[in-house]
């Protein structure tokens, strides 16, 4: 769940920063509606809330010093209900800033404006519905404060799902051999070989969103291999990336959740063509063409990266190895090039420095993550030492390792999916922060080249 903030024009959806590197989306909204005396909730004036929450100022003012107030939140949907709480004690001064205050009897330690949201506990949904739900709908979070049994304060957030309007296009295979041909054409450089006619890659291949942006007339892109984690797949990263300003072609990847295995190959002429189509188009900056993959598509977004450096501006990615796998139960890679194989790496409990990707060839800037209590690739943070190494001192690069997190530190920030472990749950949810903080600071100074 996250915030969208007015910035230079209310016309344009553009991105700032705010606060200690807390981004927040901008977008035209009504100021708050409470007022009058006594205990309230105030937010900032001009704020429209998302379901991707960074943590935003919010404050309950007027209350009485040194009580001590719970605060409860509770949203009903068709998918069920779902509710969460935390107990604060009121200073002095009467206002209770969330964003400062450490709560007690919470599901998380630490001051969070945001807390409420992403701790809500309800019922286990399918992908389709979870999808459904924090992406494509919106949906009413009511706030109450409670003092013993009285409510002192009530506040309802309404929060729009990212996805709400938004209508990716299918890119097929023939869209992509049009501009292999053409880039071809007009190249003596050594390209992959064409798409084979009848190949699967020449059905639909992927799907394109366009930036949400009238700022620029061309903007970066992002080529993402999806990963179908639940809250890492491009129903909710593609719609988040646009939000940056930026473009995205999804390219499936499939994968499980181990980080370790991959069920659907990637073909190096099919990344080529699509590098190709992206080029073409009048609304695509050439020179700012992003690769992200997390989890079990991190290998595919790296490999991307170096494999093609000199289309690349840059590459983010988390909870994977940083290097090229080999299908489970085989000697045989995810990625094939003129029908064979690439090089891969047998055994991903073992990291091999050898195998890791020539990171150091990638000229722009790097984000990579890894969470410490990885359960799904228990030695993420040894494959980002080894990356690290690879790739050497590079000026804005990011590599963070988020101590205390699990394994889904690429959901955007403010969901409340995959945080059942109240041991890990905030460390997680920090981790998101983080990460999306370093790759939105990248794509919004691309957004601005």
């Amino acid at each position: 769940m996250r915030v969208r903030r007015t910035f230079r024009r209310a016309a344009i959806a553009a991105v700032c920063w705010a606060g200690a590197l807390a981004l927040t989306i901008t977008g035209c909204t009504a100021p708050p509606t409470a007022s009058g005396s006594g205990p309230r909730f105030v937010t900032p004036p001009l704020i429209h809330y998302t379901s991707v929450l960074w943590p935003v100022p919010l404050e309950l003012v007027g209350a009485e010093p040194g009580s001590r107030l719970r605060l409860a939140a509770t949203m009903s949907a068709r998918q069920g209900h779902w509710s969460s709480e935390a107990t604060y004690t009121v200073p002095l001064s009467g206002s209770l800033d969330l964003a400062r205050a450490k709560p007690q009897l919470a599901a998380f330690d630490q001051p969070d404006s945001a807390g409420l949201f992403w701790s809500l506990k309800g019922p286990d949904l399918t992908t389709f519905d979870q999808i459904g739900l924090w992406m494509r709908s919106t949906v009413d979070v009511r706030v109450d404060a409670f003092d013993g049994a009285r409510v002192v304060a009530t506040k309802t957030f309404r929060l729009d799902g990212l996805g709400l309007g938004s209508r990716p296009s299918r890119v097929t295979g023939r869209d992509l051999q049009r501009a292999a041909a053409a880039a071809a054409a007009g190249s003596t450089l050594e390209r992959p070989a064409p798409l084979p006619p009848g190949s699967p890659e020449s059905g639909p291949v992927g799907d394109f969103y366009s930036a949400r942006s009238i700022e620029r007339p061309r903007t970066p892109a992002v080529l993402v291999f999806d990963d179908t984690s639940p809250g890492a797949s491009s129903d909710y990263i593609a719609p988040l990336l646009t939000q940056f300003g930026t473009a995205v072609l999804v390219l499936p990847s499939g994968g499980a959740a181990t980080g370790a295995e991959t069920v659907r190959a990637i073909n190096a002429a099919t990344v080529a063509a699509s590098l190709d189509w992206l080029d073409a188009r009048d609304d695509i900056n050439a020179r700012s063409i992003f690769v992200y993959g997390t989890g079990s598509a991190e290998q595919f977004a790296l490999w991307a990266a170096t494999r093609f450096s000199n289309r690349i501006a840059g590459a983010f990615a988390a909870g994977g190895s940083t290097a090229l796998l080999c299908l489970p139960g085989s000697d045989v890679s995810a990625v094939f090039e003129d029908g064979i194989g690439v090089p891969c790496q047998g055994d991903a409990g073992r990291v091999n420095p050898a195998a890791v990707f020539p990171l150091d060839t990638v000229s722009g800037q790097i984000v990579l993550a890894c969470a410490e209590r990885d359960e799904q690739l228990l030695n993420a943070c040894r494959w980002l030492d080894a990356a690290e190494q690879a790739r050497g001192p590079h000026a804005g690069d990011r590599m963070l390792r988020v101590a205390g997190a699990a394994h889904p530190i690429t959901v955007p920030p403010g969901l409340p999916i995959d945080l059942g472990d109240p041991a890990t749950a905030e460390a997680t949810e920090h981790g998101r922060v983080a990460f999306w903080n370093a790759v939105g600071a990248i794509l919004l100074r691309a957004t601005r080249t």
